[in-house]
């Protein structure tokens, strides 16, 4: 039996840094975060550039199953998901008639727009907490990915890290836990 990760300050401080080893998207996260402001600042939603640029930065393979055609019913969900409380905006995003928004895109999207409050989930990040630091029950990592009441849970649990170790923000949790996985459980090349 391995033995248990903790998630603390030691490991956040230990592998964030080492996301920048195996990634090299920093910048395109930034500029993302940015334009997702201005578009809902400006629109009240998430315009089809800006979402096509995040489909491009989390699910490169997914995009041909979004509907490009009637966008129009992608940008109202996005309304209707950044002005719902944040329990509520998953709800709002998964839903089998929005065409290639999956639990890892969904939560990408709304945490471009609140990155203060909103993980993103993935396999990965869910391996970690589940199996190497045992925050999440042993549901599979599509519960955790794709069910409403398994990012509520997944979200719990990466809350509670922020509360317990404030300094780190929520995107500094995501890559220490992204980073540590590749680098554990994974041949991982830098994919630049």
């Amino acid at each position: 039996m391995s033995k248990k990760v903790v998630i603390d300050d030691d490991f956040i401080r230990e592998w964030e840094p080492k996301y920048d080893e195996t990634e090299c998207d920093e910048e395109h996260y930034q500029n993302l975060i940015q334009k997702v402001k201005e578009d809902v600042s400006r629109y009240g939603t998430i315009t089809r550039d800006t979402f096509k640029d995040i489909y491009a930065w989390k699910a490169r393979r997914a995009k041909r199953h979004v509907e490009w055609a009637n966008f129009d019913k992608y940008e109202e969900r996005f309304r209707r998901a950044l002005k719902a409380p944040d329990n509520e905006k998953m709800k709002v995003l998964l839903d089998p008639h929005l065409p290639g928004i999956g639990g890892p895109v969904a939560s990408t999207v709304l945490h471009m727009a609140c990155p203060e409050t909103m993980p993103i989930v993935d396999f990965r990040t869910v391996e970690v907490l589940r199996d190497d630091a045992k925050y999440l029950d042993k549901k599979s990592t599509h519960h955790y990915c794709n069910t409403i009441e398994g990012y509520r849970v997944f979200c719990g649990a990466m809350n509670n890290i922020v509360r317990d170790y404030p300094s780190w923000t929520l995107r500094q949790i995501d890559r220490a836990l992204f980073v540590y996985h590749k680098q554990k459980h994974e041949s991982c090349t830098k994919r630049c």
